[in-house]
């Protein structure tokens, strides 16, 4: 018995130790010169070398690993560091210093320069679509906002215009042109190979150009280059979505190497550019008072205006006795902050980067503010040889505080249009006797019919066009409009190696990607009783809303790529096959509340229930793409894909959507007969490509038949709610098609030095989409929302040069690069009953005035986006009194009198009369000047009409192109377009040691630009502040001017026509930077490994003939470009540091 006890014991002792080696756990830390070492790969390996335990340090270099020997070694290594080998033995804690390792790198020759296009690995000599990359690294240190701001003016063909000033108010964008009616004309985009839109309710037609800077909520910091798409056959791997060109943005990912932490800061100071000058108080007043006389020329006009008499004896005579200056008033500098954080790092087997970024903006309109914050997490782990997970992790939250001005007659967000025409001789804030501001802002009194100032707290009726803008700095500072935008979007991805893992291998690789975009976005408002004096019960009142929009995306994609390997490795072949699904499920709610208690601004307190709706929708859509890619030799190259589309927005009908796309490359540099150039032209490449896209702007359910509740139905006490038919399904509704031919051109010059691409186009788009179509409402409904309704074209030519180190000298070194782009638009074809409603909804009456009578006409066989109206000639040097006294006082006959008159209009007189095809007079059968008039009012036998009015000294000169004596539609003529005929920009880098200096240049050509703000700013028809210019204005019989009398609600002086139509052309220069880069080896002993400072300016400078404060105005789908002074582009500098850690 007692030997057994010592057997039992004696085994169980052995077991004990075997458990004990096999389950021992060790642990340490690992360094080297800088300090901890994060990723560094820790394994145990046998005798043989295998490795039988693995594991990695954490962010403070730090491991535990359980050990199956003692008898093992312990093998350390990480990249840049020699690999440390260590006897485990019987210690359990180990402290690891590495050694740098000393490598000296030999110089190798670069055979071919692999880039991804299409999804695929492609040589870049052997790419056959067009396509054009940019690095945000040449643009580093520079203040971006979003990355549409960085490609101004640096792709060939990509037109980029800024929409406003306003924080957060992004760009329109437009690659090769206009291809749409209606929906989006931006190209689409992709970040990191997905896409990335908006939700289903935005409208691209009457977008709130603020909302739509939310399309780039990606941190300019955390990409790293932006690749655009431009030909069908590069953009139909994008199918039914590519047709207005894509923009593939790729964010960052970790690099291997000992962890680094980066952090940046850049201020910018931001301005209002200089505009235009203002009347100020006493010349307003002035004016005024002519206008208001003019019409009755009557001395009495403005005896009870006492807004503009400057009584002392009047209440509220100081409020009334300034010289305000509203622009500067509602104006600042802007100062904004940007700070940017990332660590990067990684070993063997995974790599990381995680970044934040928070930027926060005041602009130079006063209580605008604008807060960004952003995060991205990449992970890249191979899990062995053949499967590497990778995940990429981004989180945005934005908060945008807008000026809120809807109760104003400027519109929505136009503090800056309310600035310019407010009355500058009323105070800001309310005065006392003495003149001394109160703390209560200056708010107009009502306006009550037969009312005066003298009669208590009213405003003369003369201004009630000017207590109808309100007190700019009061609705600055009491109302707003808040919109905060979170985005989450989380991306999985699984790579495997089916076949080979290396090269002269069959490769097939397996990539699943699983993608989500979670997106909420909510904007209250709120607007005070107090800004605009109205009644308790006004739903204007303390009126409160909130618009909350949901959206959530999930998508799947799985894609096999094969590239087989060829024994004679002078052909190369490689191709993907792919599906994908995608469901988008999207909500939205709105609430309208008003009568609000004093000092409550939110819509969750009750109130009196304005509005309320809500909406929801889903939609799914799934996709089959196969793309290849064959060369030879690389020299002959050939690119083949085609798509399917299904989305539940096409309908039953045609539920399918096919893009197929070929393109063929010859690079004739590579053909022996080209060797004795190739020392200077190392390239010579012809492209050619054929493709088809597509596009809808068809909403979710248009197939289907839609009901909403309209009234109620039944006796009273037992009320039925009524369902009605909103409208009717869209059956044969078809996606845009876009079918385009490319055909370019590479060329190298010295060793790839210099390089040129230039292409030519022709892309046509049928069964063009077009919204809210005007139907015969016999049909019941009076609209269509959407039908196909014609053809447009496309054509025209782009090119880019670039130059790389052209210039080399020592320490001194030159680059640069230019593109060019045009592009002509036309309308092929319309629906006759579309083209004519389209053009009847805006069509000329003579009640029309100003801003009203331009016309947003579309005509076959001209390009959309032109601008139509009358040419202006001048204004009336005379009066027609003035010819009638000339005959009386020289006692003329009529023939003497019609002599006398030719004889002055052929010395370049001008007087409000007819006159023929010659440019004679015609005269009255009565012997009198046949006198010029507006239009004619018919009668309600439509037969007869009477004069409406009847043009005088002082007046605008119309031209009368049918000579019929009358001004009316028959005169409108074309005056221009606003998409430029020229467009591009270039740029150059001068860079001497660490010193380097980026001046960025952007230019449009050709583009003509309605002006309206100075429309308005001229018009003296209105009792509005105008612009100084109007002190040159027409007073008496004899003065030459191209500014008209001042005519307080008559005339027709200020219609749309070639007087508010200009040149927008202008070279600006975008951006100059200067940077200096901290030797390496002063900083190291800082303990830093990179040191760098960047002073920019931006938009300072602008050559252009425009008048109005910016040239830079975006033309809608099809409407022209009008400037509205809203908030222009504002000038700014830029001071920015980067530290690497």
């Amino acid at each position: 018995m007692s030997r057994i006890k010592i057997l039992v014991t004696l085994l169980l002792s052995i077991v004990a130790q075997i458990s004990w080696a096999q389950g021992r756990v060790i642990s340490g830390t690992v360094e080297d010169a800088m300090g901890p070492v994060m990723m560094a790969n820790v394994v145990e390996r046998d005798a043989n070398n295998r490795i039988v335990s693995a594991t990695q340090t954490d962010m403070m270099g730090n491991f535990s690993m359980e050990i199956k020997s003692p008898k093992n070694k312990l093998v350390v290594s990480y990249v840049g560091s020699k690999t440390s080998v260590i006897e485990i033995g019987d210690k359990e804690t180990f402290s690891i210093k590495l050694e740098d390792e000393k490598t000296t790198l030999q110089e190798v020759t670069v055979k071919g320069r692999r880039t991804n296009s299409g999804g695929l690995n492609i040589d870049k000599k052997e790419i056959s679509v067009s396509q054009q990359t940019f690095n945000l690294a040449d643009v580093e240190g520079m203040a971006f906002t979003s990355a549409d701001e960085a490609l101004q003016g640096e792709i060939a063909g990509l037109d980029i215009v800024s929409n406003s000033g306003n924080l957060g108010a992004g760009t329109t964008m437009r690659l090769r042109g206009v291809s749409t009616i209606s929906g989006s004309s931006e190209p689409l985009l992709v970040v990191d190979d997905k896409i990335f839109d908006t939700p289903d309710d935005f409208d691209f037609e009457n977008a709130d150009e603020e909302k739509f800077s939310s399309l780039l909520s990606v941190n300019v910091d955390d990409i790293a280059s932006i690749t655009v798409l431009k030909d069908a056959a590069a953009t139909a791997i994008w199918g039914s979505q590519g047709a207005n060109g894509v923009i593939q943005i790729t964010t960052k990912r970790g690099k291997r190497g000992k962890p680094r932490v980066n952090f940046s800061y850049k201020f910018t100071g931001v301005w209002l550019p200089k505009g235009y000058t203002l009347l100020n108080g006493d010349q307003y007043t002035m004016m005024l008072k002519e206008e208001l006389y003019n019409p009755s020329q009557s001395a009495s006009a403005t005896s009870t205006i006492k807004e503009i008499n400057y009584d002392p004896n009047w209440a509220d005579y100081q409020n009334w006795n300034n010289n305000t200056d509203w622009l500067k008033e509602v104006t600042q500098f802007g100062p904004q902050h940007e700070y940017n954080f990332n660590i990067t790092g990684g070993g063997e087997k995974a790599t990381f980067r995680i970044s934040a970024g928070y930027n926060t903006q005041q602009n130079y309109v006063i209580k605008q503010k604008y807060d960004r914050l952003t995060s991205r997490l990449v992970l890249d782990y191979n899990v062995s040889d053949r499967i590497r997970f990778s995940t990429n992790f981004a989180f945005t939250y934005s908060n945008n505080l807008k000026n809120f001005t809807q109760g104003s007659s400027m519109g929505a967000d136009n503090i800056i249009g309310m600035a310019l025409s407010m009355a500058p001789n009323m105070s800001v804030y309310r005065q006392d006797r003495n003149g001394n501001d109160t703390d209560d802002f200056m708010i107009m009194n009502p306006v009550v019919s037969g009312k005066t100032p003298a009669d208590g707290n009213y405003t003369s009726a003369a201004l009630s066009d000017v207590r109808k803008i309100g007190n700019p700095v009061a609705y600055a500072h009491l109302a707003w409009k808040r919109q905060k935008i979170y985005q989450i979007t989380p991306d999985f991805n699984l790579k495997y190696e089916l076949l080979g893992t290396g090269n002269g291998q069959h490769r097939l690789t397996f990539d699943g990607r699983v993608y989500f975009d979670v997106y909420a976005q909510s904007t209250p408002t709120y607007l005070p009783g107090s800004l605009m004096a109205t009644t308790w019960n006004d739903q204007t009142y303390n009126q409160s809303t909130n618009t909350e929009t949901n959206q959530l995306k999930i998508g799947a994609r799985t894609r096999l790529t094969f590239t087989p390997h060829f024994k004679n490795e002078d052909f190369y072949l490689t191709m993907f096959a792919q599906y994908e699904l995608l469901t988008t499920k999207y909500n939205s709610q709105y609430v309208m509340e008003y009568e609000l208690p004093n000092g409550i601004e939110s819509s969750n307190v009750i109130g009196a229930l304005g509005s309320l709706s809500s909406s929801n929708s889903r939609s799914a859509t799934h996709n089959w793409l196969f793309n290849s890619h064959f060369s030879y030799k690389g020299r002959y190259s050939m690119g083949f894909s085609l798509r399917a589309d299904g989305n539940s927005k096409f309908g039953p009908e045609k539920p399918w959507f096919y893009s197929p796309s070929v393109s063929l490359r010859y690079n004739v540099s590579d053909e022996k007969f080209f060797e004795p150039l190739k020392k200077v032209v190392s390239m010579f490449g012809i492209r050619a490509s054929w493709g088809i896209t597509g596009s809808s702007s068809a909403k979710d359910y248009s197939f289907f038949n839609n009901y909403s509740s309209n009234g109620t139905y039944g006796k009273v006490g037992n009320l039925q709610q009524a369902m009605l038919l909103s409208g009717l399904k869209l059956d044969e509704l078809v996606p845009q098609k876009k079918i385009g031919y490319n055909l370019g051109f590479n060329f190298g010059f010295l060793n790839d030095k210099f390089e040129v691409d230039l292409n030519l186009y022709n892309e046509t788009t049928k069964d063009l989409q077009m919204s809210n179509i005007t139907i015969p409402s016999i049909v019941g409904y009076t609209t269509l929302a959407t039908g196909n309704i014609g053809k447009m074209r496309n054509k025209g030519w782009d090119l880019s040069f670039s130059a790389n180190k052209f210039i080399k000298i020592n320490k001194f070194s030159a680059s640069a690069n230019f593109n060019i782009a045009q592009n002509q638009n036309e309308l092929l074809e319309m629906d006759e009953r579309v083209l004519r409603s389209l053009n009847n909804n805006d069509e000329y009456t003579y009640t029309n005035r100003g801003a009203s009578s331009r016309m947003d006409r579309v005509q076959v066989g001209n390009a959309l986006c032109s601008i139509y109206g009358y040419q202006f000639k001048g204004v009336y040097q005379y009066s027609y009194q003035w010819l009638t006294n000339q005959q009386k006082e020289n006692g003329w006959d009529a023939a003497t009198y019609e002599a006398h008159i030719n004889q002055w209009l052929a010395e370049g007189k001008t007087f409000p009369v007819a006159t023929d095809a010659s440019g004679k007079v015609i005269m009255n059968s009565n012997g009198t000047p046949q006198r010029m008039v507006y239009d004619y009012e018919l009668s309600t036998d439509g037969a007869t009409g009477t004069t409406l009015y009847s043009f005088d000294g002082g007046d605008a000169i119309y031209e009368d192109i049918n000579k019929d004596g009358q001004i009316n539609k028959y005169d409108i003529v074309y005056l221009g377009n606003s998409l430029p005929k020229l467009q591009g920009g270039f740029n150059f880098t001068l860079t001497y040691g660490n010193w380097k200096l980026v001046a960025r240049f952007t230019y449009r050509w050709g583009n003509k630009v309605f002006n309206q703000a100075r429309m308005q700013l001229e018009q003296m028809y209105t009792t509005n502040n105008q612009a100084a210019s109007v002190n040159f204005r027409w007073r008496k019989d004899g003065d030459e001017t191209v500014i008209p009398r001042a005519l307080y609600g008559m005339g027709y002086n200020y219609q749309a026509s070639s007087r508010y139509v200009e040149d927008g052309s202008f070279l600006r220069f975008q951006n100059i930077q200067v940077s200096y880069s901290f030797p390496k080896k002063m900083i190291k002993k800082w303990g830093l490994q990179s040191l760098s400072a960047y002073v920019t300016m931006n938009r300072l400078f602008c050559w252009t003939k425009y008048s109005g404060i910016d040239p830079e105005i975006a033309a809608s789908t099809y409407a022209p470009a009008i400037d509205k002074a809203t908030s222009p582009v504002s000038r700014s500098v830029t001071a920015a540091i980067s530290v690497g850690f």
